[in-house]
C-alpha cells in the first residue's frame, strides 16, 4: 500500500508532541484523523496540519470515555475506509502530591493515559487485520525505568508503566495479523504541558540531569514515530525506543 493511501489516527493532536507527529506524517502524504477533547486548540492544530499535506479530519472526544474511543476508530475508518496507523499521544499531567490524590483523580489519569490506549488499540486492530498490515505507537515515560520522577506524578507514571505493559501484549497479539506495535519514551521536551505546569525550578532541575543539556524539540520524537510507522520499521514490534537526551541509559 502506497503511503498516500494510509490512514492515520493520531491522539492529542492539539498538543505539542502530537502536532509534531501529526504535522511530519501529513508531509509524507498520510491522510489523517486529529482527535483531542479540546476543539479550539484542535481546530488551530488541524490548520497548522492542512498546510503540510492532506486536509485532516478532526475528532472531538473524550477519551477518558471508552465509547468515546470505539467512536474514534469507527468513525475513522467510515470517513477514509480504515485505519491503518494509531499513534497514543493523548495523557493527562495531573501533577498531584501523593496525599492529595483522589480516587477520582486516580481514575480520571488513568482511564486516558492508559484505558484509551487500550481500548482505541483493540478496536484499531479489528480494522488493520483486515488488510495484514498496521502500526501502533504507544509513550511511556523514563519514570518507568527510575520508578518515580519528580517532573510528574505518581499516578502519571504508574499509567506509563500500564502502557509499556499494554504494549508488549498487543505486540505479540498484533505481530500474526501483521500489526506491530512499540512505545517511545520521550524526555523532557518544548511542549505547553510541561513548560506551562512545571515550575521554572523544576524545569531547570531536569535540564541539570541531561547530558545533551537542553530539552527536546517535538519533532525529534516525532521523528522516531514517523519511522516506526512506516515500511521501514518491518522488523520492530514490542521495543522501547528511549529518546531522552541521554538522561537514562537502560540496559
Amino acid at each position: 500500500m502506497a503511503v498516500e493511501g494510509r490512514t492515520a489516527i493520531v491522539t492529542g493532536a492539539a498538543g505539542g508532541l502530537g502536532l509534531a507527529v501529526a504535522k511530519l506524517l501529513a508531509l509524507s502524504g498520510h491522510r489523517l484523523a486529529l482527535v483531542d477533547v479540546r476543539r479550539k486548540e484542535l481546530e488551530g492544530a488541524a490548520g497548522e496540519v492542512r498546510q503540510s499535506g492532506n486536509p485532516p479530519h478532526v475528532i472531538v472526544a473524550d477519551l477518558g470515555h471508552v465509547s468515546e474511543c470505539e467512536r474514534v476508530v469507527r468513525e475513522t475508518v467510515e470517513r477514509f475506509g480504515g485505519v491503518d496507523i494509531l499513534v497514543n499521544t493523548a495523557a493527562i499531567l495531573a501533577r498531584r502530591p501523593l496525599e492529595d490524590v483522589t480516587d477520582q483523580s486516580f481514575d480520571e489519569v488513568f482511564h486516558v493515559n492508559c484505558r484509551a490506549p487500550f481500548f482505541l488499540s483493540r478496536a484499531a486492530i479489528a480494522d488493520m487485520e483486515k488488510r495484514g498490515w498496521g502500526r501502533i505507537v504507544n509513550f511511556t515515560s523514563i519514570g518507568v525505568y527510575q520508578g518515580g520522577n519528580n517532573m510528574t506524578s505518581v499516578v502519571y507514571e504508574a499509567t506509563k508503566g500500564a502502557v509499556a505493559v499494554l504494549t508488549k501484549m498487543f505486540a505479540r497479539h498484533g505481530a500474526s495479523r501483521g500489526v506491530l506495535v512499540n512505545t517511545v519514551c520521550p524526555g523532557a521536551m518544548k511542549t505547553r504541558m510541561l513548560l506551562e505546569e512545571t515550575s521554572a525550578e523544576l524545569v531547570q532541575y531536569s535540564l541539570s540531569q541531561i547530558p545533551l543539556n537542553r530539552l527536546a524539540e517535538p519533532v525529534e520524537v516525532a521523528r522516531i514515530v514517523a519511522w516506526l510507522v512506516g515500511d521501514e520499521a518491518s522488523y520492530t514490534t514490542g521495543a522501547t525506543f528511549t529518546i531522552v537526551g541521554g538522561r537514562v541509559m537502560p540496559t
